[in-house]
């Protein structure tokens, strides 16, 4: 089999299983059972959140038994070999929302080879919103084209971040970077779930998203799906961004210059 139809192959699959799994997280938001704190009292995990990555695991082993699997509840499998296709999954981005009922969570799966993302798949089942992207082919919400914003300028620009994982260790510069975008721009947001935001980002609902301590399965997918909706991604802590980047910036290209500038001064 080729590559091409083995990245088909993928893609259509990991689109059935987003909408399969989403349904049982949208089933289950009025009946959770129970709610856990992981590394600290912001960090929390639900049943539904480890019934979900569990489904999502023994789906894709079956389905594709040479491929990696790393999820946020469960970490990472032991390579089978190095240039293995690896599925990077939440299967709920956004537990804090969900574990209080507010409809803005998503399930997130993207698909790696060597290293680099080639699949980005996204859905919000409150919603009925698919983002999806395959590498070098566009983006697409609903099976509609999306592109980042034409916004160009600070004052017409509405930018979001998050601050969950970073409220620790990064407490001072996170109040830093809020303070020098208050009065910039027309508006901040904080919707709490990166890779929503990240697809906000590539459909243009929002002009860019910043945010530090995030981990591969908060960036993998929808880092894919805004650079294929034209915009840009970059690392705010290094030169170049990975999916195992500390922090995330993404935004249009006539955005990211004003956007850097404010950050790296705050």
């Amino acid at each position: 089999m080729t590559m091409q139809k083995e990245l088909l192959l993928r893609f259509q699959f990991a689109k059935g299983l987003a909408y399969e799994l989403g349904d049982t997280i949208r089933k289950n938001v009025e009946d959770l059972k129970w709610t856990k704190t992981k590394s600290g009292f912001y960090d929390i995990v639900t049943n539904v959140d480890l019934e979900v990555e569990k489904k999502l695991k023994e789906k894709v082993s079956t389905a594709f038994q040479n491929d990696v699997i790393f999820g946020e509840e469960t970490g990472i499998e032991e390579r089978k070999k190095p240039d293995n296709y690896m599925w990077i999954v939440d299967p709920i981005d956004g537990t804090t929302n969900f574990s209080k009922k507010i409809p803005h969570s998503c399930v997130s799966i993207a698909i790696t080879y060597k290293e680099k993302p080639i699949i980005g798949v996204v859905y919000d089942p409150f919603m009925n919103e698919l983002f999806e992207a395959v590498k070098g082919e566009g983006a697409f919400l609903n099976g509609k084209h999306i592109h980042v914003s034409d916004v160009a300028d600070l004052e017409s620009a509405v930018v979001n971040t998050g601050y969950q994982y970073s409220a620790v260790n990064m407490r001072d510069k996170v109040l830093k970077d809020y303070e020098a975008f208050f009065g910039k721009v027309r508006a901040l947001r904080i919707f709490g779930s990166a890779v929503l935001d990240l697809c906000y980002v590539a459909s243009g609902r929002i002009d860019g998203f910043w945010e530090y301590e995030l981990k591969p399965w908060d960036m993998a997918a929808g880092s894919l799906i805004v650079q294929e909706a034209g915009g840009v991604v970059v690392d705010l802590l290094s030169d170049e961004f990975t999916v195992y980047s500390k922090s995330i910036l993404a935004t249009s290209p006539k955005m990211l210059s004003k956007m850097v500038k404010i950050l790296k001064e705050a």
